[in-house]
């Protein structure tokens, strides 16, 4: 017995798909996936008394720590001429001096300085409180007072810029050199923002692109300053405690008012 097969249903003719609109549809695709990501963000409970006195002991340890070391670098600030410290480790990190590193310094110090660095804290707590996250824009805005604890420094130790004489300079600044502000503001500001993209965003890729971004840009501002000839070692070891010590008040106080 033949078999009869049905008559093959009719070609539909589907409008093809230009370039610019599949690459429109993707983009709006990952928008949509930040958009989830940002919006699932949640701020995780309080840890258990046990965890809490535990963290609270480590803190006390740290912020005395940072401390102390921002002493003795302060009382090496004060001496009239640059340590031999200075000198070597300065020498150490110009040894490698080329157009390229040179262009990637820079371009690690530019959010660094102003209105870029006002524009980027601004608006990164814009978009906190755009997505709901009112207390973690209002401590990102927080996270600007670094800088104004670094220019209290800065008058009171006095401390002049690096001197051509003693090692490369790009670009001679007026204001005064310890401790290093960009070195501050970076501890501060892109630690803050690992901090929460660690404990309140689940493993994605966009959680892991911040926390590189940060770590990338508080790890490397320090050579680029002493590199650049901006200041002396010294003085972005300085800022960076600062900003260590500046940070972790930062977040004590997020964790008791602000952690949900």
């Amino acid at each position: 017995m033949a078999h009869v097969y049905p008559d093959p249903l009719p070609c539909i003719d589907r409008p093809h798909k230009s370039r610019a609109v599949r690459l429109a549809e993707r983009a709006n695709q990952v928008a949509w996936r930040v958009r989830v990501e940002l919006r699932t963000m949640s701020c995780p409970m309080p840890a258990y008394r046990e965890q809490r006195a535990r963290s609270s002991v480590l803190t006390s340890a740290a912020l005395g720590a940072s401390v102390m070391g921002l002493l003795l670098l302060t009382r090496l600030a004060l001496r009239p001429r640059p340590g031999r410290p200075d000198i070597t480790m300065t020498r150490l990190v110009q040894r490698c001096h080329s157009r390229l590193v040179t262009r990637g310094m820079m371009v690690v110090s530019a959010p660094g300085f102003a209105p870029l660095q006002h524009a980027l804290t601004v608006g990164t707590a814009l978009d906190l409180w755009a997505f709901g996250h009112c207390r973690e824009a209002l401590f990102t805005m927080l996270s600007m007072g670094a800088g104004a604890t670094t220019g209290v420094i800065k008058i009171a130790v006095g401390r002049p810029r690096p001197d051509p004489t003693s090692m490369r300079v790009t670009v001679h600044f007026r204001d005064k050199s310890f401790p290093s502000g960009h070195c501050t503001h970076y501890v501060s500001f892109y630690g803050y923002l690992f901090y929460l993209a660690h404990r309140s965003m689940a493993p994605s890729a966009l959680r892991s692109a911040i926390l590189a971004a940060c770590a990338g840009f508080i790890i490397l501002v320090a050579p680029s300053r002493v590199y650049l000839g901006h200041h002396w070692a010294s003085d972005a070891l300085a800022g960076d405690l600062v900003g260590l010590t500046y940070l972790f008040l930062l977040i004590k106080a997020y964790e008791s008012v602000g952690v949900r």
